[in-house]
């Protein structure tokens, strides 16, 4: 963002422009929101837009009546105090309650701003957000505005520097920026305060010599000649240079040189002027850091872990070399957690990143990529046995007890690794390998490391079993529908059902879903039996219509296989005229990830189903990755917050805070919000608290067969 910008300007951009494409540059990394750069008219005292999207007239119009009240001078606006401001929810922020109809405003939801000033610290105006969600801004948003702000303060005063050129003079007395003035032959005719402030030479020591005694040596030649070439042909030259102060720092600043010609259009002085974005480059570093690494333990995050993994793996396909991938999970961490305090498991975890470091190569990569998740990269290996080494060091660094708040605490680590080239060619299959083997690790007893194996386990024989055995049993009438309750939240009323797939083998007896389900999607054999079970649900509710039981909303789970193909629609269409359920009533249920792969058959069928009227959920939302942009655009009438994210709620601070997220961003978007896997009272009352709209689990009716669950309706 900083180079686009500072490249911006050298390049003659109009400053309207560039301040335009810098609200663009961060309305892209802010989510519904509208960034603008208001300016402050001290005379009139108000503010207009100057670039970027126009903000609503109420917020104008708010913005003048608080300059112009009593309190202005300590109202929480950025243009009122010349403080930053972070306004997280309008609606209840005393200083906005007076403007009602503002704070109301269902386009407003939070106000961020940083104001920029001018070289007298004078308020020019602020660099400001409105956000439809409420909420206080992350630390990488606070970052991302000050620097936001800090570029529309360099851009304005740039253009400011050039209208008043003719002024020179007072400029160069008051600017803070640093400013030289040289002769033709380059030799220092004078120069301001600031550059005295930002290098340590006084006047007395520059005044006759050259600039280059500022050179501090990371530009070459060739930078320079490009430099010169620039003032030849166009009579100036802007960029980014690092500069060497009289005490030895190097530092980096922006640079502007004009030429000045004589009346013969000959060269006759320069005058640079220069500003020390040290700070901008720190802010710069610390914004990069807190995107990349884990906040708690300070190591690389999922997304750093992944970049040097991808990166890794380049280098070994160049020198052949073997790479190692271990899935670290702390066993029964939860336990810590539930005894002794949120708190001093987040200190376990600090403690386990440092003692896990302590044992590796230097130049291994750890991350923590949640939880009690941590991913070690190890490369440059000779051979397997290595990473069991390496494997067997974490167990036992382990393996001591951790003295944290007076308590000793024992933690063991489960392990999974994965190799690279016989595991997987890429980051994701490694990582997914690398997990897997640690779930092997679990299955085995825990506190020990398993190596991914291709081989066939008795899982996957069980599996080619259960296909031969679910071929038959459509034919063999072996499933039905059993129906789980949903509640209003506030009502306790039933207002809709799930239907949900069963198996019962004539042998075997009932066959748990997450056994059979996965082996129908890979045979493709899903198509047939979704249809059964969309077609079973539908008729079965339009029965009990008739019966006149109370109309309740179906909900029907639609597999990630069956997103794509062309028939699902015109076969949904056809069930839906022969059962006579109106399509208002009928609810596809689809998993987050299948819905964010955003295949063009995909999206042409969800777009299908919302032009028959059938409404759409996405299901075990908060589990995946979704992006909030793919999300506003997709016909979604409803979120289902994962049962794993409810299990913990109310004693999981962390689950808590995603519940509420999920259904502040919901609700933002106008869509219902249904909580599953409820299981007891604290947990309805902390869902209602948060303003969940519906409640499903076994605290309202495990799932049960249509004539028991026709009963509960006739019942209520």
């Amino acid at each position: 963002m900083q180079r686009k910008i500072l490249e911006s300007i050298a390049t003659g951009l109009s400053c309207g422009q560039i301040l335009d494409d810098l609200c663009q540059m961060i309305e892209a990394m802010v989510p519904e929101a509208q960034a603008s750069v208001l300016q402050l008219d001290r005379d009139s005292a108000s503010l207009s837009v100057l670039a970027g999207t126009t903000f609503p007239p109420e917020m104008l119009a708010c913005f003048d009546r608080m300059l112009h009240s009593a309190d202005m001078e300590t109202g929480k606006d950025a243009a009122g105090s010349g403080k930053p401001c972070y306004v997280i929810d309008v609606s209840s922020d005393p200083h906005w309650n007076r403007f009602g109809e503002t704070a109301g405003s269902p386009r407003i939801g939070a106000f961020w701003s940083v104001p920029f000033f001018s070289e007298k610290q004078q308020m020019l105006g602020t660099f400001s957000i409105i956000s439809k969600k409420r909420g206080a801004p992350t630390p990488f948003h606070s970052r991302m505005l000050e620097i936001a702000s800090f570029l529309a303060g360099i851009t304005i005063r740039n253009r400011e520097r050039e209208e008043s050129l003719l002024q020179w003079s007072t400029v160069f007395r008051d600017a803070s920026e640093g400013m030289i003035i040289t002769n033709a032959h380059g030799a220092i005719l004078d120069v301001n305060q600031s550059f005295t402030n930002i290098t340590g030479y006084s006047k007395d020591e520059v005044l006759g010599k050259n600039p280059n005694l500022l050179n501090s040596g990371r530009q070459d030649k060739a930078f320079f000649l490009r430099l010169w070439d620039s003032l030849r042909e166009t009579g100036k030259w802007q960029g980014e240079i690092w500069n060497r102060r009289k005490s030895g720092d190097i530092y980096p600043e922006w640079l502007s040189i004009s030429r000045i010609d004589n009346k013969e259009g000959k060269p006759f002085n320069y005058v640079a002027v220069f500003s020390d974005i040290s700070s901008l480059k720190e802010s710069e570093r610390k914004l990069y850091h807190l995107a990349h690494h884990d906040p708690l333990t300070g190591l690389p995050n999922r997304l750093l872990m992944i970049a040097r993994l991808e990166h890794a793996l380049k280098q070994s396909l160049r020198n052949p070399t073997l790479l190692a991938l271990m899935f670290i999970d702390l066993d029964r961490f939860k336990n810590v957690n539930d005894s002794y305090g949120h708190a001093l498991g987040d200190q376990l975890l600090v403690n386990v990143a440092r003692r896990l470091k302590s044992h590796l190569r230097s130049g291994d990569t750890i991350a923590r990529i949640g939880g009690d998740e941590f991913v070690v990269l190890l490369e440059q290996l000779r051979q397997a046995d290595q990473a069991a080494a390496l494997a067997q060091s974490c167990i036992d660094a382990l393996a001591r007890p951790f003295a944290i708040a007076g308590q000793e605490i024992f933690i063991t680590p489960s392990i999974g690794i994965s190799l690279f080239p016989g595991d997987g060619s890429d980051a994701e299959s490694l990582l997914k390998h690398a997990d897997i083997a640690m779930y092997r690790s679990k299955e085995e007893g825990r506190h020990r490391y398993s190596f991914f194996t291709k081989q066939l386990s008795d899982k996957v024989k069980e599996r080619l079993k259960c296909e031969t055995l679910l071929r038959r049993a459509l034919e063999r009438r072996e499933f039905e529908l059993h129906y789980q309750p949903q509640v209003g939240a506030d009502s306790g009323r039933i207002v809709g059902a799930e239907a949900l797939l069963r198996w019962n083998h004539p042998e075997q007896g009932q066959i748990l879903p997450n056994m059979f389900i996965p082996v129908l999607e890979e045979t493709g054999l899903i198509q047939e039996v979704g249809a059964w079970a969309l077609k079973t649900a539908c008729r079965q509710m339009q029965d009990w219509e008739e019966l006149g039981l109370p109309k309740i909303r179906l909900a029907v789970n639609l597999s990630a296989k069956q997103v794509s193909p062309e028939s699902t629609s015109h076969r949904l269409q056809t069930i839906l005229a022969e059962s006579g359920l109106s399509p208002n009533r009928l609810e596809l249920e689809i998993t987050e990830h299948s819905i964010m792969q955003g295949t063009e058959k995909g999206n042409h069928l969800l777009n299908s189903l919302r032009e028959l009227g059938v409404s759409l959920a996405i299901d075990d939302f908060g589990t995946g990755y979704s992006s909030l942009m793919r999300l506003k655009q997709l016909p979604v009438h409803c979120l289902k917050i994962e049962q794993t994210l409810v299990r913990d709620i109310p004693d999981d601070q962390d689950d808590q805070a995603i519940c509420r997220a999920v259904v502040a961003l919901g609700h933002s978007l106008g869509v219902r919000i249904v909580a599953e896997g409820v299981e007891r009272e604290e947990q309805a009352d902390f869902l209602r608290s948060i303003g969940c709209d519906e409640l499903q689990g076994y605290l309202y009716g495990r799932p049960m067969a249509a004539d028991k669950f026709e009963q509960l309706l006739a019942d209520r």
